[in-house]
C-alpha cells in the first residue's frame, strides 16, 4: 500500500510496526495520573516515559486481556457446539 493509501494517519516506529494516530479528548484526572507516572518511571530509569508510551502499555494490556477472553470463548465453543443451540 502506497503512503497515500494508507488510512488514517500512519507512521512506522523505530521498530518497524505500523503506526496509526490515535486522538482522544480525556478527563484532566487521568491525564494528571498518566503524566505522573511517566514523569516517575523518567526519573526512575533515566530514559524519557512519555504519556504515550504509558497509554500504548495500559492498552496493549486491555487489547490482550481481549485477546485472551476470545480466545478462551472461542474453544469453548469449539469444544462444546452445543451451547449455540
Amino acid at each position: 500500500m502506497k503512503a497515500h493509501e494508507t488510512p488514517a494517519f500512519s507512521r512506522v516506529s523505530r521498530t518497524g510496526e505500523d503506526l496509526a494516530e490515535l486522538r482522544v479528548n480525556s478527563p484532566r484526572h487521568i491525564l494528571a495520573v498518566i503524566d505522573s507516572v511517566a514523569i516517575s518511571e523518567t526519573r526512575a530509569s533515566g530514559k524519557n516515559v512519555s504519556r504515550t508510551d504509558i497509554v500504548n502499555r495500559v492498552l496493549g494490556i486491555f487489547v490482550e486481556h481481549k485477546i485472551d477472553e476470545a480466545s478462551l470463548v472461542s474453544k469453548a465453543l469449539q469444544d462444546n457446539p452445543t451451547v449455540l443451540e
